[in-house]
């Protein structure tokens, strides 16, 4: 049997709910909006329209969701450091990633510790999807196909974010030698492009992924997390089978936070929403058919996954390349290639 037959329907949510509109801010004093720094399509803005509705019902008023992709989700976030404080706008941030991302980009103007926590709402990471034209079933076999030139290009979720270094490491410590690497604002436009073969294989986290399997276009083919993803991929490869756990870098949280000195009552009724959103039976559901991990935090367990996470992730960087420095090396001779 197909092992897409296996894949059940992340549903409604990965595709429908308006996108929000920046004016909603500062007017209706029931009205939020909720930032995405991702494009459409992909595991945040997934998770963020499953959660919508069912938040919406605990708060008694409307959010509208702003997805404001670019530069590995740093556009999204400088945005939110700078809106008001008064509890109308919150956002998505997925540390480590996030962290890892806002260390590489070098940004003076604000701090990942500079924002207020909310929740955390779930866990995802990252896979490695293929166009289904090339019949490939294992990391091995994708590793083979781009070596004999029966595969070409390569997509990732952003220049200097977290998957532009696990694409350098997948190159260099495991053997992907891939023909051009290109980077896309998030996990939907990957998603699309290894559809459409624009690339033929690139990251998703396994929240998309679900949705690539259900175009019958791409397969997800290598799990790069620790977290066992067997019950909703079977038979899926794991990156462990050829060297080190990735999960430092591929595994991240998602997480509610609002501008520098929102108040904590204003927090707190939005981190009571989302725990509600979380422990709903529709999102149960949900998260029994797809896989997806859906878990709440409160605002201390919010602040634990991304304050002081830039030193962590600093130590990390260190001990898999030498640091930042080495990142910037291995990107810049990429480039070169």
């Amino acid at each position: 049997m197909d092992r897409r037959t296996f894949v059940k329907s992340a549903g409604a949510a990965s595709v429908v709910g308006m996108t929000g509109l920046a004016g909603c801010l500062g007017g209706d004093d029931d009205s939020r909006t909720w930032m995405i720094p991702w494009g459409e399509g992909g595991g945040t803005d997934t998770y963020a329209r499953q959660m919508q509705p069912l938040a919406e019902e605990e708060l008694d008023g409307s959010i509208e969701i702003e997805n404001r992709e670019g530069a590995g989700s740093m556009i999204g976030s400088e945005w939110l450091h700078g809106q008001e404080n008064d509890g109308s706008v919150f956002g998505t941030v997925n540390p480590a990633g996030w962290s890892f991302t806002w260390r590489a980009s070098e940004i003076d103007d604000w701090h990942p510790d500079d924002f207020e926590p909310i929740a955390y709402s779930g866990i995802f990471g990252y896979t490695l999807i293929v166009n289904d034209e090339y019949e490939i079933e294992s990391f091995d076999g994708l590793r083979d196909a781009y070596e004999d030139g029966d595969i070409s290009g390569f997509g990732y979720q952003g220049a200097g974010s977290d998957s532009h270094l696990t694409t350098l490491l997948l190159r260099d410590e495991y053997g992907l030698e891939y023909d051009n690497a290109v980077p896309y604002d998030g996990g939907g436009p990957t998603q699309e492009a290894v559809i459409s073969d624009e690339v033929g294989a690139g990251f998703a986290t396994n929240t998309s992924a679900v949705s690539a399997e259900e175009s019958g276009e791409a397969s997800a083919v290598v799990n790069l997390m620790d977290i066992d993803l067997d019950g909703v991929f079977p038979g899926i490869d794991s990156i462990t089978n050829y060297g080190d756990s990735l999960a430092w870098i591929t595994e991240f949280y998602q997480v509610q936070v609002a501008p520098p000195d929102t108040p904590e009552d204003e927090r707190q009724e939005l981190s009571e929403a989302i725990q509600y959103a979380c422990e709903h039976e529709e999102t149960q559901e949900w998260m029994e058919e797809t896989g997806n991990i859906v878990e709440y935090g409160d605002m201390d367990a919010a602040a634990e996954q991304y304050v002081g996470s830039v030193d962590a992730i600093e130590e990390n960087v260190d001990e898999a390349i030498g640091g930042f420095d080495e990142f910037q090396r291995m990107a810049e001779e990429a480039d070169d290639d």
